[in-house]
């Protein structure tokens, strides 16, 4: 055999090698794509079989999944945390409202009442979302907006190497959440 069919049979051999390491880093790594519907599901709380997923994709310098849905004939999209499967943003409508349910001897009524929150509170909620410790940023805005007619607080930190955006709206729905390298 000549020798440089020897060389490339043996390029080509590494190059399978280098692929199916990464194929297999991928699969042990970050969670499967099943995962990633089943905690958006769970986390907008409808049934997985109610909307429809058009794609999934492995951002892997972020380390995220990014998700086009359907849900109501509506597109939506979300960013999961590759690693843990945690929800980092969707521009689904989810709302924090509680039910109470009043029991009567002739029906029984089921009301929703929607709480507004406190600039103090949505920096909280945003905090827990990007997993933050308020010690460690500096608070570069927190202030309530009209974004198209419609109040809500933005709230930005940094931390030297990140800087972190949220809107976050007056019943504490995360309406946007980016987390970007301050120095790209």
């Amino acid at each position: 055999m000549p020798k440089w069919a020897k060389i490339l049979i043996g390029l080509v051999a590494i190059i399978i090698i280098i692929v199916i390491g990464f194929l297999i880093y991928v699969n042990t790594a970050f969670i499967s794509k099943e995962k990633v519907e089943e905690n958006l599901a769970k986390h907008i709380n409808i049934d997985e079989e109610d909307f429809y997923i058009e794609k999934i994709d492995l951002e892997m310098e972020n380390k995220q999944y990014e998700v086009d849905f359907y849900y109501n004939n509506n597109e939506y999209e979300a960013k999961v945390d590759a690693k843990e499967g945690k929800i980092i943003y969707t521009d689904f409508p989810m709302t924090n409202t509680t039910k109470n349910t009043t029991n009567n001897t002739t029906n029984n009524e089921t009301t929703e009442t929607t709480k507004e929150i406190s600039l103090e509170e949505a920096k909280e909620i945003a905090l827990k979302q990007a997993n933050l410790n308020e010690s460690n940023l500096t608070l570069i805005k927190a202030r309530e907006e009209n974004d198209d007619g419609k109040m809500v607080y933005e709230i930005k930190w940094h931390d030297g190497t990140y800087e972190y955006d949220f809107d976050i709206s007056k019943t504490g729905e995360i309406l946007h959440y980016d987390k970007d390298r301050i120095h790209d």
